[in-house]
């Protein structure tokens, strides 16, 4: 038998207002979406229309809501419409299960002959709109996607069980997202309520780049605080990402990383009206850069090196030496370090070190002749993002 395409009732025909071929690097083939219902999302291939006289091929895909008793997903079907007698035939049709499959039905008498279709069917659709391809060259029409037509489809199903209308959500989901605004502007365009956008950026997750997606809304943490909500309140967005954990036991831990710039805090936390007080256990004690041991070195004549007190090396930390003649020099550490450059001519005689994310500035450290080495301690910790995330919050509320 072949699929029931002529006797499917339809419901909604999605917005046939044609669009320019994709350019993007991700696009995959010439689809168009020409219908949009909650049982099933058929698109046809652009580049596969063919016509002669008042006949049209082409390839149609029908995407299912849920996998049909055959087990599959989708279908892929070759249609003929003789444009005359308004007549459809399946001349062949292969259907897709969702873990990859392939599905061949077993063939019936008169499954390849020419039908009639039934005005309130979804191969009505078809039929018409591939009759009104004049040329092969002639605009395809339909909602053109571009992201493939399954991903499209599942986004179509989820877009329409929120409520959102036909025509809208053929269009949010006929494409991919990875800009914030890009996403603003689709739903500006199609009208989306403003209570129902985050539930539509959703149900859109596949066709949205991690990049593009909002931050999650940050809740005011005196409201929470006030009705006894107590927890982990997160913010992430490029480059930077902080939390607050407010534990049932009055105490709070902190982080916050932005750029090279890392922070982390913990103590007590009170109510003070509609306003939160975070009191830092043990007092902060505001960071300084120290020089440590010296040491000679014969094989140039000045290496310095900024660690942690773990001893690990900074780098990225600016720095300006000053010599006995001439212009200071700038520049920055590396994690082992810097050393002058061999060619150098002129005698160092005092270095000044300084880290602008922390609001670091030291004063100058002389060198002399027994100083060719000097390793300095900034008295503070750099952490990574993941060290910062792990643990950051144990035993919270």
């Amino acid at each position: 038998m072949r699929i029931p395409l002529l006797n499917l009732a339809w419901t909604v025909v999605a917005g046939a207002s044609a669009s320019s071929a994709a350019t993007e690097p991700w696009q995959f083939t010439d689809e168009r979406m020409i219908v949009a219902s909650d049982e099933m999302v058929i698109t046809f291939v652009g580049e596969s229309v063919k016509v002669k006289g008042e006949m049209r091929t082409a390839r149609v895909n029908l995407h299912l809501l849920k996998p049909d008793k055959y087990g599959a997903s989708s279908y892929a079907i070759d249609a003929e419409v003789d444009c005359t007698r308004k007549l459809l035939r399946e001349v062949a049709s292969v259907g897709a299960r969702p873990d990859g499959g392939v599905v061949h039905l077993p063939r019936e008498a008169g499954d390849n002959d020419f039908k009639p279709v039934r005005k309130d069917s979804f191969a009505v659709v078809i039929q018409e709109h591939l009759c009104g391809i004049k040329r092969e060259d002639y605009g395809k029409g339909g909602i053109y996607l571009y992201t493939l037509g399954d991903i499209a489809a599942r986004s179509v199903f989820a877009l329409l069980a929120l409520g959102i209308e036909n025509e809208a959500s053929g269009q949010l989901a006929s494409k991919r997202y990875s800009e914030p605004d890009e996403i603003t502007k689709a739903l500006d365009e199609q009208k989306v309520p403003a209570g129902k956008r985050a539930a539509v950026i959703h149900a859109m997750d596949a066709q949205i780049e991690p990049e593009a997606k909002p931050p999650p809304p940050i809740i005011p943490l005196a409201s929470a605080v006030a009705s006894g909500r107590v927890g982990k309140y997160m913010h992430s967005e490029m480059e930077l990402a902080s939390g607050l954990c407010l534990k049932a036991d009055g105490t709070f831990q902190y982080f916050l990383t932005v750029g090279s710039l890392d922070e982390r805090a913990s103590g007590r936390w009170t109510t003070q009206g509609n306003r939160i007080a975070l009191i830092n256990d043990p007092v902060p004690v505001p960071p300084t850069i120290t020089t440590g041991p010296a040491a000679r070195e014969r094989a140039t004549k000045l290496k310095l090196k900024v660690t942690t007190p773990s001893r690990r090396g900074v780098p990225g930390v600016d720095l300006v030496v000053g010599f006995d003649t001439g212009n200071p020099t700038e520049a920055y550490t590396q994690g082992d370090g810097w050393t002058l450059p061999a060619d150098e001519k002129c005698e160092p005689r005092w270095v000044m070190f300084s880290m602008p994310s922390y609001g670091l500035r030291s004063a100058r450290f002389p060198i002399s002749a027994h100083r060719k080495r000097i390793d300095v301690h900034p008295h503070t910790e750099r952490h990574r993002l993941d060290q910062l995330r792990q643990g950051w919050c144990d035993g919270g509320g």
